[in-house]
């Protein structure tokens, strides 16, 4: 029972340690080193171009596409940055046709007098 209290409070605090009962013996004989360039991590003009597009033509779709693709091909970095800005992109042209065009404040918008006290 102690034993197991102080295994308990260990793996708590997470201080906890493993020795071999064998001796180990460190060879770096197998070393590889992989060299990745800045320039390989950054898009190209048409590689941001294409996800703006899918920010804008895929909504919120094409969001969770980039991120996806980030999260899985980390060689690039900053598909989900563009895509992102091509949804606001979407999100500021949407509410800027609904108010020229069908004369209503979109989102919601028009009541922001009513949540904040000075409005």
């Amino acid at each position: 029972m102690r034993k197991l209290l102080y295994i308990l409070i260990f793996t708590l605090i997470g201080q906890t340690s493993i020795y071999a009962s064998f001796p180990i013996v460190e060879s770096n004989s197998f070393t590889q080193i992989e060299s990745v360039d800045e320039e390989d991590k950054k898009l190209t003009k048409k590689q941001k171009l294409a996800w703006v597009l899918a920010g804008l033509v895929g909504g919120i779709i094409g969001v969770v596409i980039a991120l996806l693709s980030q999260l899985v091909y980390k060689k690039k970095k900053g598909q989900f940055k563009f895509a992102l800005l091509g949804y606001a992109v979407f999100l500021i042209l949407s509410g800027l046709m609904s108010y020229f065009i069908f004369g209503r404040v979109p989102y919601g918008l028009d009541e922001i007098g009513d949540i904040f006290i000075l409005g």
